[in-house]
């Protein structure tokens, strides 16, 4: 009996020993033991960086400051160039009782909206000569005004119908403010549907608003000396941008195809005028020239 509960005693304390002894690794393939096991952790993936999208090359036909801070618009929503009819040619400088056409007369069927080409002030009014006008001043983009303020006076004539009051009030721009026609002297029936359109440069928002865009009055200011002067160094001469045979201003008075071409970047591509206006236009490149872009088609044709 005594013997039977000794061998159980040995039994039980070999099994104990056996459940707590950790066992022996397990020999390899090469000889060697087995790593102990550890438990998979996942893994963390770091995300790929974000793409960079890539910087367009610079455009090195554009030479006119790249960012401007107020860019402008154009004025029309098509672009049938100049009017040249049986009335006359529209062109800047074009011959004129009181000596020079002092604007530019862009072609387009009545009723055509007009646009304001920047962030400005408005009003309106109505002449016997200008018919319905607007006029919209803006303050010229810093790099192009030799750090003076200078002011430009944006006049619209002849028009149908106008979208501003006599009162000044803000625009946007981009915003309508008119409708072509032919008020004023553009009434007879020689001369087709236009927007007589000008530029006068001011040193003050103040005196550009009081601008009366007289015909008569051809004195000049320092605001178009120092205006004119910069765009001739950041647009005409880098371009090789000019008008054949024609000065491009006038006074205080720039031509205002330059200057829409040289600050805006949102002139339509020329197109021939539907009938029956398709004869009394005529296209920019008959008129100025440039090497580094398409005239017709503005500064972000290149050639």
């Amino acid at each position: 009996m005594e013997l039977r509960n000794s061998l159980s005693l040995a039994a039980a304390l070999c099994l104990l020993a056996a459940c707590t002894t950790p066992p022996s690794p397990q020999p390899t393939a090469s000889g060697g033991s087995s790593p102990s096991y550890e438990p998979p952790v996942a893994k963390v993936v770091p995300k790929p960086p974000a793409s960079v999208a890539a910087k367009p090359e610079p455009d090195k036909a554009r030479e006119v400051p790249p960012e401007l801070s107020q860019p402008w618009g154009y004025v029309l929503p098509t672009d049938y160039g100049v009017r040249r009819d049986e009335g006359g040619r529209g062109a800047f400088l074009a011959p004129r009782y009181h000596g020079k056409h002092n604007g530019v007369d862009l072609l387009a069927p009545i009723g055509t909206p007009t646009f304001a080409p920047c962030e400005g002030k408005a009003r309106s009014g109505v002449s016997k000569s200008f018919g319905k006008w607007v006029k919209v001043v803006c303050p010229v983009p810093d790099e192009l005004s030799d750090g003076h303020q200078i002011f430009a006076s944006l006049f619209y004539c002849h028009l149908s119908k106008t979208e501003v009051g006599s009162d000044l009030v803000r625009v946007r721009r981009g915003q309508k403010v008119g409708e072509v026609g032919k008020t004023g002297n553009a009434s007879g029936k020689s001369i087709a549907p236009h927007l007589h359109f000008e530029v006068i440069l001011q040193d003050s928002e103040k005196k550009a608003v009081a601008e009366r865009h007289s015909g008569r009055d051809q004195s000049d200011t320092k605001a178009a000396d120092r205006f004119l002067d910069s765009l001739d160094e950041h647009c005409l001469r880098p371009n090789s941008f000019e008008r054949r045979g024609a000065d491009t201003r006038r006074a205080r008075r720039a031509d205002p195809f330059v200057v829409l071409s040289c600050l805006g970047r949102e002139k339509p591509d020329y197109e021939r005028a539907p009938a029956p206006l398709s004869t009394s236009g005529e296209r920019w490149s008959e008129l100025y020239s440039a090497k580094a872009f398409d005239v017709d088609r503005g500064r972000d044709a290149p050639l």
